[in-house]
């Protein structure tokens, strides 16, 4: 089997739990360092991609797994939790020891991802699509349509979450906290001018077209930015096809 590593580089803690958990798994796996460790673990072999590697271990926190989704797309993913919240990891550094038996007798999560399309690119997130004013300063008008019915949010801009994502920004910015297997997504305003604009839960089948009204607006998926929308500009955001997949021990 192929095993790939991918770390945080500002961590000595996650580097050094990168070269043990090498160490353990040298002698019966095939092992890759991301692209992104060369510098760190000189003549060894890298991934990149998708296909690279049948299974990859994310050393760092939660930003480091949605990275790791958003390279490594549909690879099994075994999170240990050298950051801040770890809420996406499965085990601590304490706990890599047991690596061989939990790669050979995992389970796996599926969760689910949406999507919307760019220009030419289409753009897969675990966690949430944002769209939000580019000006600080400045309240923006979007209108959000989903199943004939449209909403003029006036503010910050607005979420659109997954399940996974319902605990990070979204619940920060007052929306509801969904079940990671629940098929539904939510559409949360940021600090709307009216109070009026709740939240909303909707079934995951259902598409949204978020169209920018007055101002130019910022379009972010998993906290990457990833475009402009122009006055009048529309985006389409849907369920992903693809899943992110966790290593469960």
């Amino acid at each position: 089997m192929r095993v790939g590593i991918i770390s945080r580089r500002d961590r000595e803690k996650a580097l050094e739990t990168a070269r043990n958990i090498f160490d353990i798994l040298k002698e019966k796996y095939e092992v890759y360092f991301d692209d992104s460790l060369t510098s760190f673990f000189m003549n060894s072999k890298y991934s990149s991609k998708k296909g690279d590697v049948e299974l990859l271990i994310s050393i760092g926190g939660d930003g480091t797994i949605l990275k790791s989704v958003r390279k490594y797309k549909d690879t099994p993913i075994l999170g240990v939790n050298v950051g801040t919240i770890g809420y996406l990891s499965e085990i601590s550094p304490k706990e890599i020891s047991s690596l061989l038996h939990i790669i050979e007798n995992h389970t796996i999560e599926e969760r689910s991802m949406i999507s919307c399309t760019i220009g030419n690119r289409t753009i897969e997130a675990l966690n949430d699509i944002v769209i939000r004013t580019e000006v600080a300063t400045r309240v923006s008008q979007v209108n959000v349509e989903i199943s004939g019915q449209k909403y003029i949010i006036s503010g910050d801009g607005v979420i659109i979450t997954t399940p996974t994502g319902s605990t990070a920004y979204s619940y920060s910015a007052g929306g509801p906290i969904i079940r990671p297997n629940s098929q539904e997504f939510g559409i949360t305003p940021i600090c709307p001018l009216y109070r009026k604009a709740s939240p909303i839960v909707f079934p995951d089948h259902e598409d949204v077209v978020v169209t920018a009204l007055d101002k130019s607006c910022a379009i972010v998926a998993d906290g990457f930015p990833e475009g402009t929308m122009n006055p009048g500009d529309k985006i389409e955001i849907k369920k992903s096809a693809l899943k992110a997949r966790f290593v469960k021990k």
